[in-house]
């Protein structure tokens, strides 16, 4: 499995919450890691699908002390806790389910966003990993 390579990725400036990222026909929330080479999403659609509830992305960690850090790669677990290294190119099916683990691993230690998808049983939602303008991950959940 490849890895990026921390001189493609760069120095974490801004880690935030995005709402409303326009994508398709829809829209997306989720995080956007910015670094001083690139910025990184992680998104969930945002869509509501009759009375379900669609899923959110959370972190429990505190950002401030990875600003400034190398982002030296971002790995996907799933609920198994199996492990894919993310790939600069089109990927899919890393982890079918309702939950995604996105580690971002950095020179000051790996902070975690998890995207949970809250459906009735019935509806998916999609998931989008994006480095710049390459989709790195899609998948549904």
């Amino acid at each position: 499995m490849t890895k990026i390579a921390k001189s493609e990725l760069g120095t974490i400036s801004r880690i935030e919450e995005v709402y409303e990222v326009k994508r398709g026909y829809g829209s997306m929330d989720g995080y956007k890691v910015a670094t001083d080479k690139t910025e990184i999403f992680v998104l969930i659609d945002n869509a509501q699908d009759c009375c379900e509830r669609w899923g959110y992305i959370t972190s429990e960690d505190d950002f401030s002390p990875y600003i400034g850090a190398e982002l030296r790669q971002i790995v996907l677990t799933d609920t198994a806790l199996n492990i894919e290294y993310v790939e600069k190119s089109n990927r899919y099916g890393f982890d079918e389910g309702g939950i995604q683990f996105v580690d971002f691993q950095t020179s000051n230690g790996v902070f975690q966003l998890a995207v949970y998808n809250s459906h009735n049983g019935y509806y998916g939602h999609g998931i989008v990993i994006l480095i710049g303008d390459d989709v790195i991950h899609e998948d549904v959940l």
